[in-house]
């Protein structure tokens, strides 16, 4: 499944939109210089009909735009200082996860499972699997809470694995706060239609370098 969009409260894409357009007006004016100084030393060596057509089209600013826009939404937006800016942790990768479901107000078991958050600028999507079921988000969005870090609140579907015939279909919805080095988190989740039951959840970030 791809990745949805996501909201954050109290950022605006729009602005940061603005900021892509005249970024990207400033380098269709940078490459058209460009151009047009290669251009003119190649007329002035006699290498001019040698030239590719498409060399001669003129380059604007929504012809870049395109282009900085996934380099932002794909990269630039991960750099530590864009992060600061922009108020928005990174939450990509693997998260061990650690549960509690709760029936009538006792503990009814523990579980694991693992975690993985996919994420870009403008989409995320956050997928978790028991061994025994899975499930997807299916929409999302972040609030950033001074002095705690982030919540990141997501509504999602979940499916049993084929075998599980004690296991059903559901969806529900999950509160995570996440710290402010967004390497650990804590929260509560909620199933309905088809399961009802509510429970804890803890996420830490797993370390690819030890395997763990």
């Amino acid at each position: 499944m791809t990745p949805h969009e996501y909201s954050i409260i109290g950022h605006s894409r729009a602005a940061i939109g603005r900021y892509l357009g005249t970024i990207a007006g400033f380098v269709a004016t940078a490459c058209a210089i460009a151009i047009t100084f290669v251009l003119g030393l190649a007329n002035s060596w006699g290498f001019a009909d040698h030239i590719p057509a498409i060399l001669m089209l003129p380059l604007s600013a929504g012809i870049i735009y395109p282009l900085v826009h996934w380099f932002f939404d794909h990269r630039a937006w991960r750099h530590p200082k864009v992060l600061q800016f922009l108020g928005v942790p990174d939450l990509n990768g693997d998260w061990l996860c650690e549960g509690t479901t709760i029936d009538n107000g006792e503990i009814r078991f523990q579980w694991t499972a693992t975690v993985t958050i996919s994420q870009t600028w403008e989409k995320i999507r956050v997928y978790l699997n028991t061994g025994f079921s899975s499930s997807a988000s299916v929409s999302a969005a972040l609030l950033k809470e001074p002095g705690r870090g982030f919540i990141l609140m997501y509504s999602y579907r979940n499916a049993p694995k084929i075998g599980e015939k004690e296991l059903c279909s559901h969806v529900g919805y999950c509160e995570l706060t996440f710290n402010a080095p967004a390497d650990a988190a804590e929260g509560e989740y909620f199933n309905n239609k088809g399961r009802i039951t509510y429970g804890r959840m803890k996420l830490k970030r797993k370390d690819l370098s030890n395997g763990c």
